[in-house]
Order: C-alpha cells, then structure tokens, then sequence
C-alpha cells in the first residue's frame, strides 16, 4: 500500500516559517511609536527622578525603536527635548488628556494651556486637552493661557 504525499512542508521548515513569523511579529510591535503604559506610583520620570503619580500630567517620547522614555510633567518632556534634540528626530512626543486621563495625544495634535491656578508636578502649570473647544471649556473654569509646544521647548 502507497501512502499519498502530504501537502503540507516538512516539519523542519514548518518550524522555521513559524519562527519566522514571531520574529516578524515580534518587529513589527517592538518598534511601534505608540505610548506605552505608565505604571503610576511605581515609575520615575526619566529627567527630574520623581515618582510618576499624576496620570493627567504624565507624558513621553516614543523613540523610533519602540524605547518609551516617561515623564513626570509636560515640561519635564520639554527640558529633556531641548538637552537632547539630536537624539529625537524620529521619536514621536506624546501627552496625557487632563480632561480624560488615560487618553494620551500627539503633542502636535493638543492644546497645551500655562495654566494659572492649576499646578503640574513641577510647579510649570502645563497641561494639555484633546482639541480647541475642549481648551475653551477648560480656560471658561481655570484661568491660563494656550502655549504652543515650540515656545515650551526653548
């Protein structure tokens, strides 16, 4: 009795096909520019060495390699920006939502307000919303000013 050859690959290039695969995988999600989780309380911030404790405050770089480098406050991200420009061209820079902790914006795409009741964990007063309305609403309740982040970072 002749058995019929199997369709399938032979088990040693089954094996590499999947090792393949999860190494392609493991790429493709190492290197994503998205925000990582912030475990509060448990984190410092990589420029002042505080403890991250303030989600709507917190913020961070997600370097072109996937490397999320955490902050404190808004303008502890600013004063690392500025020692380190050469080092960020490809990173992108992320902040919390004041208004919806846990939402995090490009810092591009947010409105960033100098607050002047409001403090940050640094004593800066910066925060930042989702959009222009959202920035509106928040200044009708708390006094401050929208910054752009180019005069944030020196």
């Amino acid at each position: 009795m002749k058995l019929k050859k199997s369709w399938r690959l032979p088990k040693m290039k089954n094996s590499y096909n999947t090792a393949f695969f999860f190494v392609l995988l493991l790429m493709m999600t190492a290197c994503s520019q998205e925000p990582a989780e912030i475990h509060y309380g448990g984190e410092e911030c990589n420029y002042c060495k505080m403890m991250i404790s303030d989600e709507r405050f917190a913020s961070q770089i997600v370097t072109e390699t996937g490397k999320a480098i955490k902050f404190d406050a808004i303008e502890c991200m600013a004063d690392y920006t500025e020692e380190h420009k050469s080092e960020l061209t490809s990173a992108k820079f992320w902040v919390n939502n004041f208004s919806t902790p846990g939402n995090w914006i490009e810092v591009e795409k947010a409105q960033l307000i100098k607050s002047e009741v409001i403090t940050s964990p640094m004593g800066a007063a910066l925060l930042a919303v989702g959009s222009a309305e959202s920035a509106k609403e928040h200044l009708k309740k708390y006094p401050g000013k929208i910054v752009d982040w180019q005069q944030v970072v020196k």
